[in-house]
């Protein structure tokens, strides 16, 4: 795996896992997070961001594929699947697509894509930073 891949996986390892700090260390100090609910710039925001809130429904991410786009891209093609935290059953899936990009081994910046195809059209334009 190339090492702009192994950031990735690392990433969305540690997302899946809870562990703030692993998920932190992948991270440029500017990061940019763009989630569904808006921008967050910074590690102490990535970190409010990250932290998973008890009870109700939960997330995990499957990486079914990893492209690298660049030297300073990576597209993930994932399935984000939902399980109820009180008996873990499940309560969903949805295709995403997330992209990376890099900046000397760290995550710059991090965007999902709700379609697969704006993520593949996005990981092969302009910077997005």
């Amino acid at each position: 795996m190339a090492p702009n891949t192994d950031v990735a996986r690392r990433f969305i390892d540690a997302f899946n896992a809870g562990d703030i700090d692993a998920l932190v260390d992948t991270l440029d100090p500017d990061v940019r997070i763009h989630s569904m609910k808006g921008l967050r710039q910074g590690l102490d925001e990535a970190r409010l961001w990250a932290t998973k809130l008890p009870g109700g429904v939960q997330q995990t991410i499957e990486a079914e594929e990893l492209q690298e786009h660049g030297d300073d891209r990576v597209l993930a093609l994932v399935v984000r699947h939902w399980r109820w935290h009180e008996d873990d059953e499940p309560a969903g899936h949805d295709e995403l697509a997330w992209l990376f990009e890099l900046r000397d081994g760290r995550i710059v910046s991090w965007r999902p894509f709700e379609l697969r195809d704006e993520g593949i059209a996005a990981a092969q334009g302009p910077s997005l930073k």
